[in-house]
């Protein structure tokens, strides 16, 4: 357990690192790509061809005035900040249900840039909208380059460190299934041996046989017939004057495999556990508890 928790985190940091290396790499060449492109912006306008396009309003000018108010590298932090989440989440959502494994996983680039980088790229559209309140055209020309670059490093940061959802449901099964044993096996068990009838589906399917390891929940059978699932087991305990009287239903197959099959073909050392009813269990269990061992 605790070297599966140092790996772990060691795969968290190694990832992080990684991540952090190309967002920071990420956020300086954008920062230039900003001053750059308001050095270009700045000296279009200046021109006729520019005063006659900000005189037809073709762009949202306010926006792009807010944006020129702001410190580029401060604008080039925030936007990849609001990539890098929107990404890791979307790819968190991805890994839950399986997609990375088998949409991402092995895949070229253009295949990942089409299936992946279209949506990752209009989601973090979305997100610095809201973040900047600027037109839809706006937020997606601002977020496509650092989207482009990041969208693979943020799906490629999960797996591994976030499991599948097959992968939790399998882990939820295998801690119940444990829980079952552990209760089964901590259930007391009495080694006895009682005759008992059973009654098949048909009139003249009648065998005798013996149980033993009575417990609160059933019993264990030796060598018993071909029995089929839905078999009819009447039962009698009776110690000194006390005496116990109920009916069972044949539900588990042999070696206490909890496998319910319709047909279990009997073996000479094979059992059968006998599932009862929840009016029977409580009897037997109340009978189990005021005899010990030694009196049944």
């Amino acid at each position: 357990m605790d070297n599966s928790v140092y790996e772990w985190l060691r795969l968290l940091w190694r990832k992080s690192v990684w991540l952090a290396l190309a967002s920071g790499a990420t956020v300086i060449l954008y920062a230039g790509l900003l001053y750059l492109v308001n050095f270009f912006w700045m000296a279009y306008i200046e021109t006729p061809v520019g005063q006659r396009f900000l005189t037809l309003h073709i762009v949202d000018i306010s926006a792009i005035e807010g944006l020129q108010g702001e410190n580029f590298l401060t604008l080039s932090l925030r936007v990849i900040l609001i990539v890098i989440t929107v990404c890791l989440v979307f790819g968190a959502l991805s890994q839950l249900l399986l997609l990375i494994r088998y949409f991402h996983e092995g895949r070229g680039f253009s295949y990942r840039l089409i299936l992946w980088g279209i949506p990752c790229v209009a989601l973090t559209a979305v997100g610095i909208s809201r973040t900047y309140e600027i037109a839809p055209v706006a937020s997606l020309l601002l977020g496509l380059g650092p989207t482009m670059v990041l969208f693979n490093s943020c799906l490629r940061f999960t797996p591994g460190l976030l499991p599948e959802i097959s992968t939790v449901f399998e882990g939820i099964a295998t801690l119940i299934q444990k829980g079952l044993e552990k209760d089964r096996r901590s259930e007391p068990r009495y080694e006895v041996s009682l005759p008992l009838a059973y009654y098949g589906p048909r009139s003249s399917d009648v065998c005798k046989s013996m149980a033993y390891q009575i417990s609160n929940h059933g019993f264990c059978l030796r060598e018993p017939k071909e029995l089929v699932s839905g078999d009819i087991i009447r039962f009698k305990l009776k110690v000194e004057s006390d005496s116990v009287l109920g009916e069972a239903k044949i539900k588990w197959s042999k070696d206490l495999d909890t496998a319910d099959r319709k047909k279990a073909r009997s073996s000479r050392s094979g059992c059968r556990i006998v599932s009862m009813a929840t009016k029977y269990r409580g009897v037997l269990t109340g009978y189990l508890s005021r005899h010990s061992f030694a009196e049944a």
